[in-house]
């Protein structure tokens, strides 16, 4: 009988982490679905989104996060796994020596790389590459970084890209994401474009955090419940919804006429009220 202690347990931990994602809503996606085009796809909404007030809140306690866990020098550099548009990659090259910018969308770099010419920040370095396909040692990266992020991002799925994370690290490292997204307009439309209830997004950082725990780290836990409520174009809405299930099912004509009727049902004089609810949790640790 094993009597190790169950919080101890990493190959409990590794195993269950896998069970809730292969359950989740990402193991309906399509094959091939999930790549640098499906990121391509959310660029634009991405960057536009980082400009709103609950954006730029959200890069603020970020940094607040890292302010008080990290201890970062102005001779620091950081690496930000699935950097997107630079959200948090431009503010902290203004603090520190260095930033490597990882993402595999080329369109959410191209972003970045015009926002750090119009804001005149020239130490950041984009890297075009997905976390499984960088290699450590080849690209100088092993113990490199004072600070390692991966927020919102796929790239940590498992224990193997975990790992990787913490190899890159010779400081702290920052991983955030989401316990639960609720949107009606999303659950509605799954029920009648899929069928059934929509599954949910894993809490994925939930197990992280004991993993590491287990792994012998001793990890910071902090989660914020968060809701919004916008008036939203029915075209960014539109945009928004068909992106959302790009993963899952083929935008067909007859898809995007569900999509358009359920928001013109929904709207008055061309708008659309969003409401939204998420609860985000983000894991800090030292190596």
């Amino acid at each position: 009988m094993d009597n190790k202690p169950f919080f101890s347990d990493a190959a409990f931990w590794e195993r269950a982490w896998q069970e809730a994602r292969q359950s989740s809503l990402y193991s309906r996606r399509l094959p091939g679905r999930d790549g640098p085009p499906f990121w391509d796809r959310r660029a634009a909404s991405f960057a536009e989104h980082s400009q709103s007030e609950e954006g730029q809140c959200r890069v603020a306690g970020i940094l607040h996060l890292i302010g008080h866990h990290a201890n970062l020098s102005r001779e620091a550099e950081v690496l930000d796994i699935g950097c997107g548009p630079g959200n948090l990659a431009l503010p902290l090259a203004r603090r520190v020596k260095r930033v490597v910018a990882l993402d595999p969308s080329e369109e959410m770099l191209n972003i970045l790389r015009r926002r750090m010419a119009a804001e005149g920040v020239d130490n950041i370095e984009p890297v075009r590459l997905t976390w499984e396909e960088v290699d450590l040692e080849a690209l100088g990266w092993h113990r490199r970084f004072d600070l390692v992020l991966a927020l919102m991002t796929p790239g940590i799925h498992d224990a193997i890209t975990l790992k990787k994370m913490l190899a890159a690290a010779k400081g702290s490292c920052l991983l955030g994401g989401h316990l639960r997204q609720e949107e009606p307009a999303r659950q509605e439309l799954w029920r009648e474009l899929v069928g059934g209830e929509m599954p949910p997004i894993p809490p994925d950082v939930l197990y992280i955090f004991h993993l590491l725990y287990a792994w012998g780290y001793y990890p910071s836990l902090e989660m914020e419940r968060r809701e919004s409520e916008q008036e939203v174009s029915l075209d960014r809405m539109t945009a928004e919804l068909e992106n959302f299930f790009y993963p899952y099912l083929e935008i067909t004509p007859a898809v995007r006429r569900t999509i358009a009727g359920y928001l013109e049902a929904r709207s008055s004089k061309g708008i659309y009220r969003r409401r939204r609810e998420f609860v985000a949790a983000y894991v800090s640790w030292s190596v």
